[in-house]
């Protein structure tokens, strides 16, 4: 079976936010169960997405790949970033974050583009970062971003492959929600070793890893020099 990424994200996207985002679901249903326990790893992500960024955006050009109706783009222009650019490979999502951006006046600072990650261009900045795109990417896909990024510093957010409760719930939920319709197109854990020769063939800085038991089995890797990292 092959899925048409694009239409996809053009279905799942914004209902998708919403229901991470927003208040837990109610009710006892194992689907509901899990996505509640994912909702609280993934909105604490944002915030600690946030924390991160915050002492480095400053005068800073920002990029955020697979920024989705851009939610944390108010954020990084507030934190002092000079500009902000979001991709998406789902233009409901983009044409909504536009909408937000226009609504508070600062749509001069930003940028947001319906594309796919092998359509980006070589980015002109100095911050690029990402939340879950990792993800759903194919090794080809992961080579055309990391080319993309360049020598900027960088912030991405993976699921990492550990043996653990929350990760087989994961992978239960994923293939009762979608994955039976979709095949193969899931989401990937990883190993940080195994991304480590990618990401150096484009930028040598050393990767760091920053993990916390609220992410659950996600974590961040960046080459910012982030205090304790």
């Amino acid at each position: 079976m092959v899925t048409d990424h694009k239409q996809f994200w053009e279905k799942k996207i914004l209902a998708w936010e919403e229901g991470r985002y927003g208040p837990p679901s109610e009710g006892r249903r194992l689907l509901e169960d899990i996505a509640n326990r994912s909702s609280a790893s993934l909105r604490f992500r944002l915030d600690i997405t946030r924390q991160l960024l915050g002492p480095f955006v400053e005068g800073m050009r920002v990029v955020e790949v697979g920024c989705g109706s851009g939610l944390l783009a108010e954020d990084i222009l507030a934190m002092g970033a000079v500009s902000y650019t979001g991709y998406d490979i789902a233009e409901a999502a983009v044409a909504r974050a536009r909408k937000r951006i226009e609504k508070k006046g600062i749509e001069g600072k930003t940028c947001f583009e319906a594309r796919g990650v092998m359509d980006l261009p070589n980015f002109e900045a100095d911050i690029v970062f990402s939340l879950g795109l990792l993800d759903w990417l194919n090794d080809e896909e992961l080579e055309s971003l990391f080319r993309a990024d360049g020598s900027a510093h960088y912030l991405h957010s993976i699921a990492e492959k550990r043996t653990s409760i929350s990760q087989l719930l994961h992978r239960i939920y994923v293939h009762l929600a979608y994955g039976r319709r979709t095949g193969s197109y899931v989401p990937r854990y990883y190993c940080v070793a195994e991304l480590e020769p990618l990401i150096r063939r484009y930028n040598p800085v050393d990767v760091k890893v920053f993990r916390h038991p609220r992410l659950s089995f996600g974590a961040l890797i960046t080459n910012l020099p982030i205090d304790g990292l």
